[in-house]
Protein backbone atom coordinates (compact mmCIF):
# COMPACT_ATOMS: atom_id res chain seq x y z
CA UNK A 1 0.00 0.00 0.00
CA UNK A 2 1.55 3.39 -1.26
CA UNK A 3 0.36 6.86 0.31
CA UNK A 4 1.68 10.18 -0.34
CA UNK A 5 3.96 11.86 2.18
CA UNK A 6 4.05 15.14 3.46
CA UNK A 7 7.68 15.49 3.33
CA UNK A 8 7.82 19.31 5.45
CA UNK A 9 6.26 17.27 8.49
CA UNK A 10 8.91 17.63 11.41
CA UNK A 11 8.26 14.55 13.62
CA UNK A 12 8.85 15.26 16.99
CA UNK A 13 9.95 11.57 19.16
CA UNK A 14 9.33 10.79 22.95
CA UNK A 15 12.47 9.36 24.21
CA UNK A 16 10.55 6.78 25.75
CA UNK A 17 8.93 5.48 22.98
CA UNK A 18 11.76 3.63 20.69
CA UNK A 19 11.89 0.52 22.48
CA UNK A 20 8.42 -0.64 22.68
CA UNK A 21 7.10 1.64 19.78
CA UNK A 22 9.02 1.28 16.57
CA UNK A 23 10.32 -1.96 17.71
CA UNK A 24 7.28 -3.22 18.52
CA UNK A 25 5.84 -2.87 15.46
CA UNK A 26 6.45 -0.50 12.48
CA UNK A 27 2.90 -0.38 11.24
CA UNK A 28 1.41 0.73 14.15
CA UNK A 29 4.24 3.19 15.02
CA UNK A 30 3.50 4.70 11.34
CA UNK A 31 0.20 4.90 12.40
CA UNK A 32 1.02 7.18 15.67
CA UNK A 33 3.45 8.83 14.02
CA UNK A 34 1.78 9.82 10.61
CA UNK A 35 -1.63 9.48 10.57
CA UNK A 36 -2.00 10.42 14.63
CA UNK A 37 -4.03 6.78 15.16
CA UNK A 38 -2.82 5.50 18.12
CA UNK A 39 -4.17 2.44 20.84
CA UNK A 40 -3.76 3.76 23.86
CA UNK A 41 -3.51 1.49 27.20
CA UNK A 42 -3.49 2.76 30.99
CA UNK A 43 -0.05 2.84 32.61
CA UNK A 44 -0.91 1.33 36.06
CA UNK A 45 -0.98 3.91 38.59
CA UNK A 46 0.87 2.36 41.06
CA UNK A 47 3.82 2.13 38.53
CA UNK A 48 3.59 5.93 39.32
CA UNK A 49 3.42 5.71 43.51
CA UNK A 50 6.59 3.67 42.89
CA UNK A 51 8.36 5.67 40.98
CA UNK A 52 7.32 8.93 43.71
CA UNK A 53 8.52 6.60 46.17
CA UNK A 54 12.07 6.42 44.55
CA UNK A 55 12.37 9.83 43.81
CA UNK A 56 11.70 11.27 47.03
CA UNK A 57 14.01 8.36 48.56
CA UNK A 58 16.83 9.24 46.23
CA UNK A 59 16.43 13.38 45.91
CA UNK A 60 19.53 14.88 47.40
CA UNK A 61 21.31 11.52 48.02
CA UNK A 62 25.09 10.58 47.72
CA UNK A 63 25.24 9.16 44.39
CA UNK A 64 27.68 6.39 45.40
CA UNK A 65 24.00 4.89 46.92
CA UNK A 66 23.15 3.68 43.57
CA UNK A 67 26.91 2.60 43.00
CA UNK A 68 30.04 2.84 44.41
CA UNK A 69 31.80 2.82 40.82
CA UNK A 70 30.18 6.25 39.84
CA UNK A 71 31.82 9.56 40.95
CA UNK A 72 31.02 11.66 44.09
CA UNK A 73 28.11 13.93 43.21
CA UNK A 74 24.40 14.81 44.42
CA UNK A 75 21.39 12.94 42.78
CA UNK A 76 18.56 15.24 41.81
CA UNK A 77 14.98 13.88 41.26
CA UNK A 78 12.99 16.60 41.90
CA UNK A 79 12.98 17.68 38.38
CA UNK A 80 9.38 17.51 37.34
CA UNK A 81 9.16 19.60 33.88
CA UNK A 82 8.95 17.86 30.08
CA UNK A 83 12.68 18.37 28.32
CA UNK A 84 12.40 19.57 24.93
CA UNK A 85 15.36 19.33 22.31
CA UNK A 86 16.55 22.14 19.81
CA UNK A 87 15.60 21.46 15.96
CA UNK A 88 18.06 18.23 15.24
CA UNK A 89 18.80 16.54 12.19
CA UNK A 90 19.43 13.11 10.83
CA UNK A 91 22.47 11.27 8.61
CA UNK A 92 20.20 12.56 5.90
CA UNK A 93 19.46 16.45 6.73
CA UNK A 94 16.07 16.04 7.83
CA UNK A 95 15.21 17.44 10.72
CA UNK A 96 13.29 16.56 13.65
CA UNK A 97 12.99 17.45 17.68
CA UNK A 98 12.52 14.69 20.73
CA UNK A 99 11.18 15.48 24.15
CA UNK A 100 10.91 13.85 27.33
CA UNK A 101 11.03 13.21 30.88
CA UNK A 102 13.78 11.96 33.17
CA UNK A 103 13.21 10.56 36.49
CA UNK A 104 17.01 11.70 37.93
CA UNK A 105 20.43 13.39 37.11
CA UNK A 106 23.83 12.93 39.12
CA UNK A 107 25.39 16.35 39.59
CA UNK A 108 28.73 16.29 39.50
CA UNK A 109 31.62 18.59 40.34
CA UNK A 110 32.55 19.39 36.59
CA UNK A 111 29.88 17.13 34.48
CA UNK A 112 26.39 15.37 34.78
CA UNK A 113 24.89 11.43 35.04
CA UNK A 114 21.38 10.90 33.54
CA UNK A 115 19.32 7.83 35.47
CA UNK A 116 16.21 5.64 34.83
CA UNK A 117 14.42 3.95 37.07
CA UNK A 118 13.56 0.76 36.48
CA UNK A 119 10.99 -1.28 38.18
CA UNK A 120 11.51 -4.88 36.67
CA UNK A 121 13.62 -7.87 36.54
CA UNK A 122 17.78 -7.26 36.88
CA UNK A 123 18.53 -9.00 33.47
CA UNK A 124 22.02 -7.29 31.25
CA UNK A 125 20.40 -7.47 28.17
CA UNK A 126 18.19 -4.60 29.24
CA UNK A 127 20.52 -2.04 28.57
CA UNK A 128 20.41 -2.59 24.90
CA UNK A 129 16.29 -1.94 25.17
CA UNK A 130 16.98 1.36 27.25
CA UNK A 131 19.66 2.64 25.21
CA UNK A 132 18.14 5.25 22.44
CA UNK A 133 16.15 6.15 25.46
CA UNK A 134 19.21 7.14 27.79
CA UNK A 135 21.00 8.90 24.84
CA UNK A 136 17.79 10.64 23.61
CA UNK A 137 18.05 12.17 27.12
CA UNK A 138 21.68 13.33 27.12
CA UNK A 139 21.14 15.00 23.67
CA UNK A 140 18.47 16.53 24.16
CA UNK A 141 19.67 18.23 27.58
CA UNK A 142 23.33 18.79 25.57
CA UNK A 143 20.87 20.76 22.81
CA UNK A 144 18.06 22.18 24.72
CA UNK A 145 15.32 24.48 23.13
CA UNK A 146 15.35 27.53 24.70
CA UNK A 147 14.03 27.47 28.04
CA UNK A 148 14.40 23.85 28.58
CA UNK A 149 16.91 22.59 31.28
CA UNK A 150 20.17 22.36 30.40
CA UNK A 151 23.29 20.08 31.35
CA UNK A 152 26.71 20.04 29.74
CA UNK A 153 28.40 17.62 29.96
CA UNK A 154 26.58 14.54 30.32
CA UNK A 155 29.51 12.32 30.85
CA UNK A 156 27.31 9.14 31.51
CA UNK A 157 23.97 7.41 31.43
CA UNK A 158 22.36 4.51 32.98
CA UNK A 159 19.46 2.56 34.43
CA UNK A 160 19.08 1.75 37.77
CA UNK A 161 17.03 -1.35 38.76
CA UNK A 162 14.89 -2.54 41.06
CA UNK A 163 13.63 -5.92 41.14
CA UNK A 164 11.03 -7.00 44.02
CA UNK A 165 12.10 -10.38 45.63
CA UNK A 166 10.41 -10.55 49.04
CA UNK A 167 8.14 -9.32 51.86
CA UNK A 168 8.96 -8.79 55.64
CA UNK A 169 7.77 -7.36 58.39
CA UNK A 170 3.32 -8.78 57.33
CA UNK A 171 0.83 -7.79 59.54
CA UNK A 172 -2.89 -6.97 59.01
CA UNK A 173 -1.95 -3.05 58.21
CA UNK A 174 0.93 -3.30 56.46
CA UNK A 175 4.16 -5.27 55.05
CA UNK A 176 7.86 -4.58 53.64
CA UNK A 177 8.51 -5.93 50.05
CA UNK A 178 12.71 -5.94 49.51
CA UNK A 179 14.30 -5.41 46.65
CA UNK A 180 17.30 -6.10 44.42
CA UNK A 181 19.43 -3.00 43.30
CA UNK A 182 21.26 -3.00 40.26
CA UNK A 183 23.08 -0.39 38.35
CA UNK A 184 23.57 -0.62 34.76
CA UNK A 185 25.96 2.15 32.74
CA UNK A 186 25.15 2.57 28.97
CA UNK A 187 27.75 3.90 26.55
CA UNK A 188 27.40 7.41 25.45
CA UNK A 189 27.41 7.38 21.64
CA UNK A 190 25.50 10.28 19.75
CA UNK A 191 26.01 8.57 16.11
CA UNK A 192 24.56 5.48 16.99
CA UNK A 193 21.01 7.76 18.29
CA UNK A 194 21.34 9.30 14.78
CA UNK A 195 21.72 6.49 13.12
CA UNK A 196 18.84 4.78 14.84
CA UNK A 197 16.60 7.55 13.65
CA UNK A 198 17.54 7.96 10.12
CA UNK A 199 16.19 4.72 10.27
CA UNK A 200 13.00 5.34 11.58
CA UNK A 201 13.04 8.77 9.42
CA UNK A 202 13.50 6.49 6.28
CA UNK A 203 9.76 4.29 7.65
CA UNK A 204 8.08 7.34 8.55
CA UNK A 205 8.26 9.38 5.22
CA UNK A 206 7.98 6.42 3.02
CA UNK A 207 5.74 6.40 0.30
CA UNK A 208 5.16 2.52 1.33
CA UNK A 209 3.63 1.91 4.36
CA UNK A 210 4.93 -0.61 6.36
CA UNK A 211 3.71 -4.28 6.87
CA UNK A 212 2.38 -5.18 10.73
CA UNK A 213 4.16 -7.21 12.78
CA UNK A 214 2.84 -10.84 13.02
CA UNK A 215 2.81 -10.64 16.78
CA UNK A 216 1.15 -7.58 17.34
CA UNK A 217 -2.30 -7.81 18.10
CA UNK A 218 -3.85 -5.03 16.81
CA UNK A 219 -2.33 -5.85 13.09
CA UNK A 220 -3.63 -9.36 13.21
CA UNK A 221 -7.16 -7.59 14.54
CA UNK A 222 -6.85 -5.25 11.51
CA UNK A 223 -6.42 -8.56 9.05
CA UNK A 224 -9.50 -9.99 10.84
CA UNK A 225 -11.91 -7.60 10.09
CA UNK A 226 -11.49 -6.84 6.33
Amino acid sequence: MTKKFNKDKIFNFSASEFAFGFEGCQRCYYDKKVNNIELKTPFPAIFSKIDYIQKHYYHSKSSKLISKDLDEGEIIADYNKKLYSELLYDNKKRPFTITGMIDAYIKHKNSFTVIDFKTTKIEERKIDTYTTQLQSYALMMEKPREGSLKLNPVKKLGIFCFDPNSMSGTNEKDCKINMDTQWFEIKRDDQNLINYITKILDVLTSDEIPKGSPNCGVCNYRKLIK
